[in-house]
């Protein structure tokens, strides 16, 4: 019955030793939503042919090569059809250093993803299945403790041995530049914006295109008025379960409760921030499960009524008209 705004599907089972059983067991649990997040130019068509020969079974164990991030498939595009009915797709450039250095070609491999998302769309209209199609762009943002004057000091960011890069103004363009892609196309965004409140906002407020996450929110409650003045969604991930002082509980509940109920989505950024009891450990959808237990306390609904607006939340966030 969960919803899970962003999740990294392929990136689970690279740090899982090979294994896709959490994804047959989302499809068993009657999973209703799951959107699995882009970060590398071109990375969707690999995505996708990942999740489609799980459920294919072509993928079976582990597979070495897959594991360490070699997707030595041959990609195609694939039919919306192929997937299970709770998986959907967004494309995006992660503030990687690469991506930043080289922005012309990881765009053009950015906007050649949006193209066959679009192609899924309209083969899904035309094949009349009745199922809304959903997706949108991202994760895309800025990243402050990786990038920004601290980034040689940093040992490299969270996926690979690339280190951060400290040019901001090449970093602030990459954002721009898919925030002006999703208006053109009136996609949503997923922002991943760390140490980054200010510029952020600027960058948004700058393109004008106020719609779709402010992932994984990591700011106060002003920033949080700030954002959903614009028309926002707010998503908290396992973090939320973090809190051991009876001051940071309070805080965070009353952070939880200024969200109105149709800008609130739940996410787990799995492999990252796996809620407590398993902090620490890899992350999947699965575990979402005990992020949805603590929202429902702090707001006092019970968790079949948090899902189904959570559900309803993702279909409203990202239904591509």
């Amino acid at each position: 019955m969960f919803s899970d705004s962003h999740a990294h599907f392929f990136m689970i089972f690279q740090r899982n030793e090979g294994d896709t059983s959490f994804l047959h067991t989302m499809k068993e649990r009657n999973f209703k939503f799951a959107m699995d997040i882009g970060t590398q130019p071109g990375d969707l068509k690999e995505r996708q042919k990942f999740i489609s020969d799980v459920f294919s079974d072509k993928i079976q164990g582990q597979m070495p090569g897959l594991m360490h991030g070699q997707m030595t498939m041959q990609a195609t595009v694939h039919e919306p059809e192929r997937f299970p009915d709770f998986m959907h797709f967004a494309a995006g450039l992660w503030p990687h250093a690469e991506s930043i250095a080289d922005p012309e070609n990881a765009l053009a491999a950015l906007k050649t993803d949006i193209d066959t998302l679009f192609l899924q769309k309209a083969e899904a209209e035309k094949t009349n299945s009745g199922k809304p199609f959903y997706c949108g762009l991202g994760e895309c943002g800025l990243d402050r403790y990786w990038n920004g004057p601290a980034a040689e000091k940093r040992g490299g960011d969270l996926n690979s041995e690339e280190k951060g890069t400290s040019d901001i103004e090449g970093e602030e363009f990459l954002f721009k530049e898919q925030l002006k892609i999703a208006k053109e196309k009136n996609l949503s965004v997923i922002v991943h914006s760390r140490d980054a409140y200010e510029d952020t906002l600027k960058c948004i407020d700058e393109v004008g295109h106020h719609k779709g996450i402010i992932h994984c929110y990591s700011y106060g409650l002003k920033e949080a008025y700030t954002f959903l003045e614009r028309g926002w969604y707010i998503s908290f991930p396992g973090n939320v379960t973090y809190a051991k002082k009876q001051a940071d509980k309070d805080r965070i509940a009353e952070l939880v409760k200024a969200i109105p109920a149709d800008k609130l989505l739940l996410e787990t950024d799995a492999p990252y921030l796996a809620p407590v009891p398993f902090r620490g450990k890899i992350n999947t959808p699965l575990l979402i499960e005990y992020t949805y237990a603590a929202v429902s306390e702090i707001l006092g609904k019970s968790m079949e009524a948090l899902a189904e607006q959570i559900y309803q939340n993702c279909c409203s966030c990202f239904l591509v008209r």
